[in-house]
């Protein structure tokens, strides 16, 4: 009989884990602006943005940016890296820095089985999305 219960146990805590690993990855949403306001001045002919991430699991996409970047991790934790250089995981909290056209080489969620959510700052040309491929 306390074979049986000690089998029963251990199978009831493993579940948590077993459902878990059986979980699909969740689907990113695409970045939505929040903000967008026109410069003036010496920066006349830019805007500068505010984006919501939500990246997934994986690698991303290689781009470029046609202005300065600064991110904030919002929730999760995210795998940043430029010009193939070494990955950082950067936390919730924490930030990353991209300068005008720098590869961004490694983008998205460092969890297998979640997104992050990540507010992106950018300074653009007017009008642009300020993303542009590798």
């Amino acid at each position: 009989m306390q074979d049986r219960r000690t089998f029963l146990g251990l199978a009831a805590a493993m579940l948590p884990v077993a459902l878990e690993a059986q979980t699909p990855p969740p689907t990113p949403r695409p970045p939505r602006e929040l903000a967008r306001h026109a410069l003036t001045g010496p920066l006349d002919g830019f805007d500068v943005v505010l984006v919501e991430l939500n990246p997934g699991p994986g690698a991303g996409r290689d781009h470029r940016h046609t202005g300065p970047v600064l991110g904030y991790v919002v929730d999760g934790q995210v795998r940043f890296g430029v010009d193939h250089g070494p990955e950082q995981i950067v936390p919730a909290g924490g930030t990353f820095f991209e300068s005008t056209g720098t590869l961004h080489s490694t983008f998205g969620s460092a969890m297998p089985n979640a997104t992050a959510r990540v507010l992106a700052f950018m300074v653009v040309p007017k009008g642009s999305s300020g993303t542009v491929p590798a």
